[in-house]
This record gives C-alpha cells, sequence and structure tokens, in this order.
C-alpha cells in the first residue's frame, strides 16, 4: 500500500474537520477536557483557514492511501519562538497527529513525521527539533514515537482547583 503526504489546502477543511473529531474522541479517552465544544467546528475552520493555510510558519499535513478515498491522517505543525529566558531555541510543535483506525501501524504516523522535519528545517523556518505532547495514559502513542525516535523530555502535572 503507498501512503503519501502532503499540505493541505482551503478546500480541504472539511475533510479534516472529520479527522479531528476522530482525533478529539481519541484525546477524551484520556481527558473529558478534550471533547470539543459546540463551537468547535467553525472556531478550527477559522483557525485553519487564517493561520495554517499558506502560512510560513504553521501547516497541516495529511496522510493519503492508495487503499482510501479519503485522508486517512493529519498532522499540524507550527513554528514556536525563541523561549525569552531559557536557552530554547526556535522549536517546531506538532500540535496533533492522527491516523483513522484501521490505517494505523502501516506507516502513516512515520511518513507525516518526516514531512513534518522537512518543512521545519526549510528556510525561513530552519528549526532544530520539535516537540510533540502526549497525554498520560496513552501508551499507544508514546511508544509509536519512542519507536519512531522522539525521545520524551518532560513531564507536565497539573492540579485541579
Amino acid at each position: 500500500m503507498g501512503i503519501q503526504t502532503r499540505h493541505a489546502t482551503e478546500a480541504d477543511g472539511e475533510e479534516i474537520l472529520d479527522l479531528w473529531h476522530g482525533f478529539t474522541a481519541h484525546l477524551s479517552q484520556y481527558d473529558e477536557r478534550y471533547t470539543h465544544t459546540e463551537e468547535a467546528n467553525d472556531r478550527w475552520l477559522q483557525y485553519f483557514e487564517n493561520q495554517l493555510v499558506d502560512s510560513k510558519y504553521g501547516t497541516v499535513l495529511l496522510a493519503e492511501s492508495d487503499e482510501a478515498d479519503e485522508p486517512i491522517g493529519v498532522l499540524e505543525a507550527r513554528v514556536m519562538g525563541d523561549h525569552p529566558i531559557f536557552q530554547l531555541a526556535n522549536h517546531g510543535y506538532v500540535n496533533g497527529l492522527f491516523v483513522r483506525e484501521g490505517h494505523r501501524e502501516q506507516g502513516a504516523a512515520s511518513k507525516m513525521l518526516e514531512a513534518a522535519a522537512e518543512w521545519f528545517t526549510e528556510e525561513p523556518r530552519g528549526v532544530d527539533y520539535y516537540r510533540i505532547d502526549v497525554l498520560a495514559g496513552d501508551e499507544g502513542a508514546a511508544a509509536m514515537l519512542e519507536a519512531y525516535g522522539l525521545e520524551p523530555v518532560e513531564h507536565v502535572y497539573e492540579q485541579r482547583l
């Protein structure tokens, strides 16, 4: 099976929404706060169209398969600025990575991460590294990222008030 990646265009918005619903459903298994709100579709489409389409510092990558008539995966990438205090240079952030069930473990996530790494290193971005968050309890995502070669570098703790 052939898997290709490409940068999303404004015309992909509705198909990406379907993928994001899958992503939020996956995240909400680990934390109910990741269930999307009623306004989520409109707000995400505006964010996508105004902040990510044809942007120098943000993009959405889609994974497509020869065997599917719709995108099978999505990845959102953004460039983060230098930290004002720490020696954390410009770096990339993958804000979401999702592959539809039935298409996992076939290389789509790896292809999107490879495409994101290439995009991050191209000018004018030229970042040296990128980060991606995994929710506590999502051992499958953590294992996939570590198998791909990413290293855990930070744990985030919170206390609900």
